[in-house]
């Protein structure tokens, strides 16, 4: 698979602190990767370094096949959404985009910058100045900045973080139709739950270093143990006593409902148990009238990254 973004032992120090200590990660033609880290973890160094803005202590990293110290020929194949902070606020949204697209020498027509604007969902806000947009909608137009030129890689920094449900919807959609056109998306977010849905390969930066990398289904099985939830209809009868008595399975960590207490959620150590279990809770009469197995979220492995 051909790689856009390949980073090897990438370290950063900022008075003689280690941000960054050795990153190893490639992002794939067509692929949205997701990375993800709490505040401070790094994110936005590596970023900056990835585009240009802040020098590397040591280590390299390639794009579109270009080392490090040639970034600047391949920058008009990057676009990258800017900090809402670093925007021209006295603008209006349509002069802000075309003088944008002066610089990137962006081509498209009138229409195309109105058509811009509305493909971030700012149809109509064109003649605002951008100081008068509310905080979602500057973070519509600096995803439109990041689109101009047409790049190949586009960098987002938390584009949703801030948005009302159905304006962070938009973007995530829009996200998805930018990957089926061809583009390669590589994503920071905080939102760990929209970084599993839309993301094909995801990262986990803590403590300046990659500690989980791989797609989300994968990630979510590097953590041990499986976890099944059952409920049964009779009380007295199932204890932990009972559970191990019938299982032959110790060491089990049994959490009991509250109430009547006539639900139960194991942990255990392989999905194996989980058919035996329940074979032998049925067996011995117990009415078993729910059986589900608990799935693990990212934000689980983020947690126990």
């Amino acid at each position: 698979m051909e790689s856009i973004v390949q980073v090897k032992n990438l370290r950063k120090e900022y008075r003689n602190t280690d941000v960054l200590k050795g990153i190893n990660l490639t992002v794939n033609k067509g692929e949205v990767f997701g990375f993800v880290g709490h505040n401070g973890a790094g994110k936005s160094t590596l970023i900056h370094i990835l585009t240009g803005i802040v020098n590397k202590t040591s280590g390299s990293f390639t794009i579109f096949d270009m080392p490090d110290n040639e970034l600047n020929t391949v920058k008009r194949k990057m676009g990258v959404m800017p900090d809402i902070t670093n925007l021209y606020h006295n603008m209006k949204g349509y002069n802000f985009l075309k003088y944008m697209g002066e610089l990137t020498e962006d081509k498209r027509s009138k229409a195309g910058y109105t058509e811009l604007l509305k493909k971030v969902g700012l149809e109509g806000a064109e003649d605002q100045k951008i100081k008068s947009y509310s905080f979602g909608m500057k973070k519509k137009i600096s995803i439109a900045q990041a689109l101009l030129g047409d790049p190949e890689l586009i960098i987002l920094d938390e584009p949703t973080s801030g948005l009302d449900p159905e304006s962070a919807i938009y973007i995530r959609n829009l996200i998805s139709e930018l990957q089926k056109s061809g583009k390669t998306i590589f994503l920071t977010s905080h939102n760990l739950d929209e970084i599993e849905r839309i993301s094909d390969r995801v990262g986990i930066l803590s403590n300046g270093v990659i500690k989980k990398f791989g797609t989300p289904e994968e990630l979510k099985k590097v953590e041990e143990g499986s976890n099944i939830g059952f409920s049964v209809r009779t009380i007295p009868m199932l204890t932990t006593e009972k559970i191990e008595e019938l299982t032959n399975l110790h060491q089990l960590n049994i959490i009991f409902g509250e109430g009547r207490q006539t639900s139960a959620r194991l942990i255990v150590k392989s999905e194996e148990d989980i058919p035996k279990i329940t074979k032998a809770i049925v067996d011995s009469g117990i009415s078993l009238y729910e059986v589900k197995i608990d799935e693990k979220s990212l934000e689980d492995v983020f947690m126990n990254a």
